[in-house]
């Protein structure tokens, strides 16, 4: 092995150790402004049109009998999900960066856990009796949580 080889592999060694070490810092200290939670990576400004164009079907789909109510309820809470993932919420499934929250759905945390646990019975369980008025109920909160976090629908 030559000088130069020795010296090239010494440059890109400690480059590599240089920008590993620098991202293993960086890690630890992003915080999301909004929330206090997360990695500024994984913040997106969220699709504003996307999320209004999105709950006007919402809307429009839950006047649709059992079935659009169903289908609302699901895609209101996948729409949350979506607000809180742009948001920087910090956690794997909707469940844990509800978990993660904090205070950002101040007193409407309990409904919105409601809401989200609702639709996982509809989705996953084959006999789940539909009662409408909890349905709407569950659509408007998840309405309001997206709202508490600054996403005028």
């Amino acid at each position: 092995m030559n000088y130069s080889s020795l010296l090239v592999a010494v440059i890109v060694l400690s480059a590599l150790i240089y920008f590993l070490m620098k991202q293993t810092r960086n890690k630890g200290t992003r915080k999301n402004a909004f929330t206090g939670h997360g990695s500024s990576n994984n913040i997106h400004s969220v699709n504003l049109e996307l999320v209004r164009n999105k709950w006007s079907e919402i809307k429009a789909t839950r006047s649709n009998g059992a079935s659009g109510m169903r289908n609302a309820l699901i895609e209101a809470d996948k729409l949350l999900d979506y607000v809180m993932i742009q948001k920087g919420f910090n956690g794997n499934t909707m469940g844990d960066r509800l978990k993660n929250s904090g205070d950002a759905f101040g007193s409407s945390l309990n409904e919105v856990w409601a809401a989200h646990k609702l639709r996982n019975q509809i989705a996953h369980e084959v006999e789940h009796d539909l009662v409408a008025p909890q349905v709407k109920k569950a659509i408007d909160d998840l309405g309001v949580a997206i709202r508490r976090l600054g996403v005028n629908i």
